[in-house]
C-alpha cells in the first residue's frame, strides 16, 4: 500500500512537472533574471509539492506552484538583497492571417514596443499583467498567489493598462509629428 502510494504521488508530480515546469521557469526568470536561478527556484517548488499531501492542492495546483515559485524566487533575492524584475523573453508573437508584410512589420514593432513599455511598469504592476496576460491566470488567482486583495489586482491591472494606452498613445502621436515634420521640411 506504501508503495503504491508513492508511486502515485510520483505521477502526480511528474504530471504536474510535464504541465508547469515551462510556465514557471519563465515566472520565476521574470523575477530573478538569471536562469540558472530560475530553474533553481522552479526545482525547490517542485520539491515543496513533492513534499505536500495532493488532497490539499487538488483543484488549486496553479495558483499554488505560482504562489510558491513567487515566494522562493522573491526569497532567493533577498539572499543577496537583489529585487531586480526582469522579462525573460517577449510573449510569442503570432502572425496575423490576411495581414500585408508592411502591416505584419508595423505590428510587430508594436508589440516589441509594448514589451518594452510593459517592463517600465512599476513591479507590483508588471508583475499582475505578467501573470494575467502571460500565464492566464484569473484575478482572484493572481490575489492567491501574490496575496493581494482581488480588488487591489483589479486596480492594478486598470492602472497599467491606463499606463500603457496612454504612452502607446503618445508614442503615435510623436510618430504623426515627426511624420509631419519630415514632409514639411
Amino acid at each position: 500500500m506504501f508503495g503504491n502510494k508513492q508511486k502515485k504521488k510520483a505521477a502526480w508530480v511528474q504530471s504536474a512537472l510535464e504541465r508547469y515546469e515551462r510556465p514557471l521557469l519563465q515566472y520565476a526568470m521574470s523575477i530573478v533574471g538569471e536562469i540558472e536561478r530560475a530553474r533553481d527556484v522552479v526545482q525547490e517548488t517542485f520539491m515543496r509539492l513533492h513534499n505536500q499531501e495532493q488532497e490539499n492542492i487538488e483543484g488549486h495546483l496553479s495558483q499554488w506552484l505560482f504562489t510558491v515559485c513567487r515566494n522562493c524566487a522573491l526569497k532567493s533575492l533577498k539572499k543577496e538583497d537583489r529585487y531586480i524584475y526582469v522579462e525573460a523573453q517577449e510573449f510569442e508573437t503570432k502572425r496575423c492571417e490576411g495581414l500585408t508584410p508592411l502591416m505584419e512589420l508595423e505590428r510587430k514593432e508594436r508589440v516589441e514596443r509594448l514589451m518594452e513599455l510593459v517592463k517600465e511598469l512599476p513591479k507590483n504592476q508588471y508583475e499582475v499583467v505578467r501573470l494575467r496576460f502571460h500565464h492566464h491566470h484569473s484575478y482572484q488567482e493572481i490575489s492567491e498567489i501574490t496575496g493581494l486583495s482581488v480588488g487591489n489586482v483589479g486596480f492594478l491591472l486598470n492602472a497599467a493598462m491606463r499606463n500603457l494606452r496612454g504612452k502607446m498613445d503618445r508614442d503615435d502621436k510623436d510618430e504623426k509629428i515627426i511624420y509631419l515634420k519630415k514632409g514639411v521640411a
